[in-house]
């Protein structure tokens, strides 16, 4: 029996040290992977290694080799080493995490793929511009919310913001805001939870949705003496994004938006490509698009950063509040 266990576990310690320390440019010899396993206290003789390499071969992992001598190594991975390095960047790119959290996730990434590979995505990732959330609760919060969607429950928190002088700070004094949740969105490095305050609005419709950022969601509880109210008919997560996240401050409001026709592309990665545009009918090389966003100075700003490229075209009390925006700016 005892004999038996060991051989189960030399294999586990074979495998392990095969899918680390091996893949394809990496191999070891049957010397190597001898003296490796013996320093894991795993002395074995050639003969009963090449037993083990059988037992890996008949499993659905494909041990291979190459070479005179050769030098045994394991290629096939659940993640390729590209799709590691896009959830490393995704990773990085996330506002909500702390520094902490990022560092652990991205060892625990690049664990999933051999040393030799791991030691190439530290030379090809540039972490640049970084930022992270001082909230190191965010996945217990997250994790939370979606426990009481599923069991159909709002969730109660208090919510932070800086102010000069003082630092991180609760508003309206620390009282709790009520959320029935819809949705969990990640948008700009960020997760947004979505849902309503009917508590606070009587009006069933769009007006009364909200959305708030979970890293600043604290000391958040599952209400679960209350049901969670339902999204209005006629809410759209996708479109609910598309009109406030980018541009938010106010209640998203239709716009007309009047740009040149080479901009296509430049309209299309701010809106969908299911909006009603059509061409100027007083100029072929402009464009006219009927969108719905909310009327901010943040519109405002993603409007005139294209030096006349894009105009708002309609209504006249849309483009008057524009006029004024950019006066303001001018005489600042």
């Amino acid at each position: 029996m005892a004999n038996a266990e060991n051989g189960r576990g030399r294999l586990l310690c074979l495998l392990e040290i095969l899918l680390r320390e091996t893949d394809e440019n990496h191999g070891l010899s049957t010397q190597e992977i001898l003296s490796r396993l013996e320093e894991n206290g795993f002395p074995v003789e050639r003969k009963a290694l090449y037993k083990d390499f059988d037992a890996i071969k008949e499993s659905s992992i494909a041990l291979e080799s190459n070479g005179r001598p050769p030098r045994y190594y394991i290629e096939q991975r659940d993640f390729e080493v590209e799709e590691i390095m896009i959830l490393i960047d995704a990773v990085e790119s996330a506002g909500f995490m702390t520094e902490k959290k990022k560092e652990t996730l991205i060892r625990k990434l690049k664990n999933l793929t051999s040393k030799g590979h791991a030691s190439e995505l530290n030379e090809q990732i540039h972490y640049i511009g970084r930022h992270h959330s001082s909230n190191n609760d965010f996945i217990y919060t997250t994790n939370r919310i979606r426990k009481a969607m599923h069991e159909g429950h709002p969730v109660s928190f208090k919510y932070i913001e800086y102010r000069y002088g003082e630092g991180e700070v609760f508003k309206r004094d620390g009282q709790r805001y009520v959320l029935h949740p819809f949705a969990l969105i990640w948008h700009n490095g960020f997760y947004y939870c979505i849902g309503a305050r009917p508590e606070q609005s009587t009006d069933e419709s769009e007006n009364y949705i909200w959305h708030f950022r979970i890293d600043r969601m604290k000391e958040v509880h599952i209400e679960s003496k209350k049901k969670i109210a339902q999204p209005p008919k006629s809410f759209n997560v996708a479109r609910y994004v598309e009109a406030s996240f980018s541009m938010f401050g106010n209640k998203p409001e239709p716009v007309q938006l009047r740009f040149q026709k080479n901009m296509l592309t430049q309209f299309y990665d701010r809106f969908s490509q299911d909006v009603t545009i059509f061409p100027d009918p007083k100029d072929d090389n402009y464009l006219i698009a009927n969108v719905t966003a909310s009327v901010s100075p943040t519109f405002f700003s993603w409007v005139s950063q294209y030096e006349g490229a894009f105009s708002i075209y309609g209504p006249k009390s849309v483009a008057d509040r524009y006029r004024e925006h950019l006066e303001k700016a001018l005489q600042a």
